[in-house]
């Protein structure tokens, strides 16, 4: 952002990824957006791929990731 204002993206169910978004957090651009819905079908090289994108972005200041969406719990 040229302002310099820093967004807080989330990756996340998609109940707490609609709330984020009513509360004013969603921004999408020709480059991407700052948000992934994540369920039981998304493949994990998707929400790996949106972290990297996402952990890399100047412009995030704050990465949101619910219990749900970890990738870690996709193990057990």
């Amino acid at each position: 952002m040229s302002d310099g204002t820093k967004l807080v993206a989330v990756i996340g169910d998609e109940d707490t990824v609609t709330g984020f978004i009513l509360a004013g957090i969603g921004h999408r651009t020709a480059e991407g957006c700052n948000f992934l819905v994540v369920n039981s079908n998304t493949p994990i090289s998707v929400i790996e791929s949106t972290f990297r994108t996402l952990t890399t972005r100047d412009d995030i200041a704050i990465l949101l990731i619910t219990q749900q969406a970890c990738i870690c719990d996709r193990f057990s």
